[in-house]
């Protein structure tokens, strides 16, 4: 979104966050947290891009493993496998990317039974469907 609520968001695609991590603080110290999700919501094909991108530079201090189904303006939030991106084609970019970060879980849907936002049945099954997925990525790359 160009702005939110009036004010400007510079840190909205691909061209924003390189030109503050290459340009203007240029340090090695500098690094993102990588929330899948947020970059799935602009649009088709610009989070594996931009994962692709920052991980090789070594930008990525750690990732939000989530997803979404549909782009800005309107999205929803959803369990991995059921958004926007396929989540081992994201994994196997992030392998081949050479990083060697962590992965983790994020917020995502309430589960029936869950007794409050923090979700913790749904934040469950995420772990252990990113830990099958990286036992298989392992596997296959």
């Amino acid at each position: 979104m160009p702005s939110l609520g009036g004010i400007a968001r510079i840190f909205r695609g691909i061209e924003g966050f390189r030109r503050a991590t290459e340009e203007i603080c240029p340090s090695p110290n500098l690094g993102l947290n990588f929330c899948m999700g947020t970059w799935s919501e602009m649009g088709p094909g610009i989070a594996l891009e931009a994962m692709q991108y920052f991980a090789e530079r070594d930008r990525i201090v750690y990732v939000h493993f989530r997803d979404v189904k549909g782009h800005l303006p309107t999205f929803d939030e959803c369990f991995l496998g059921e958004g926007n991106i396929d989540p081992v084609e994201a994994l196997l970019t992030l392998k081949r990317a050479g990083y060697n970060g962590f992965v983790e879980e994020d917020h995502g849907p309430v589960m029936l039974g869950d007794e409050n936002m923090w979700a913790p049945r749904g934040r469950a099954y995420t772990t252990g469907y990113i830990q099958g997925l990286i036992r298989a990525v392992d596997q296959l790359a």
